[in-house]
């Protein structure tokens, strides 16, 4: 018993909760580049139904006593509205990302945080303060500089990453808004069903039959990687670490998905980083921390 309550405590020490945080950060961050892959190889509907599947499979064998116990009408509605987001979300990431490149898909998709305090003045949850407005204006010149780079003013593929932050801000304000008191992992679950589903009948009426060629290693193991690592693990531990660090802190290590993806995509696709483009990531992110943790750096300054 009491190494049970030594491992536990263990757990909730700030510095483990950050590494759990920092490494879905980078397991999403490297995830950018090996969807690429996939979507290159096979419709991106059938894709996201095979994801969200192998996700939902996983969440039941991991919750499915918990699954059982909680039959609250909540639980059911929440996962049913995420579902719907993160289908959307998914949906117009992965569209875009056919259509443009690893890193800039990764920096217009973390526009979400700046997007969170907007959506939620909208549902009634306070106005914005002045660092949002800034961070609004600040985010707006970085993907100016983003999207027009190569002379393009604005191509489908980062109209489709934008849109990808819409739905994933609209996520976080529905967990802030409804999610207090429900189980979020059994949530989670209706989630990855409701988004398996969705996709599996966009397939069916939009991509008509697909027979898939007999997969290999390579192509399972990747599979693997994006429903087990990327959606189940990185969910639940970054969900189970951002109640027991700073809010300020952890939202700045989740942001740094984005460099992450630049990186992977530099390394993996040689993606040419010019200067425009470096400026425009830079002047994203540096919006990301305004918004999140502009006011606890201030007040660390003021000290």
């Amino acid at each position: 018993m009491t190494q049970d309550v030594a491992e536990v405590r263990l757990l909730d020490r700030p510095l483990i909760n950050k590494a759990f945080i920092l490494f879905a950060a980078l397991m999403w961050g490297f995830s950018f580049t090996t969807m690429k892959g996939l979507v290159n190889e096979m419709p991106v509907f059938y894709l996201l139904a095979m994801r969200n599947a192998l996700a939902m499979v996983a969440m039941v064998v991991w919750v499915r006593g918990r699954l059982l116990r909680e039959r609250d009408r909540r639980t059911l509605l929440l996962g049913l509205a995420l579902g719907v987001t993160g289908f959307g979300a998914y949906a117009t990431q992965t569209l875009g990302l056919s259509m443009t490149t690893p890193g800039k898909n990764a920096f217009l998709t973390a526009c979400y945080c700046v997007m969170v305090p907007f959506l939620s003045w909208a549902f009634g949850q306070g106005r914005p303060g002045a660092r949002h407005v800034l961070a609004a204006v600040v985010c707006v010149c970085g993907i100016g500089l983003v999207a027009a780079d190569g002379g393009l003013p604005l191509n489908r593929g980062d109209v489709l990453s934008l849109s990808c932050g819409i739905f994933y801000a609209l996520q976080f304000v529905i967990l802030s808004k409804w999610g207090a008191g429900v189980d979020a992992l059994v949530a989670t679950t209706w989630q990855f069903a409701v988004m398996a589903v969705c996709a599996a009948t966009t397939s069916f009426l939009f991509e008509g039959t697909y027979v898939p060629p007999i997969p290999t290693v390579s192509d399972v193991a990747t599979m693997l990687y994006l429903a087990i690592v990327c959606s189940c693990m990185c969910f639940g531990l970054l969900n189970r670490a951002m109640t027991r660090v700073d809010p300020a802190e952890g939202s700045i290590l989740s942001a740094l998905e984005a460099p992450f993806g630049v990186l992977s995509s530099v390394l993996v696709y040689h993606e040419l980083v010019t200067p425009r483009l470096l400026t425009g990531f830079a002047l994203i992110f540096c919006a990301v921390v305004m918004s999140e943790a502009g006011e606890e750096l201030l007040s660390r300054l003021r000290r």
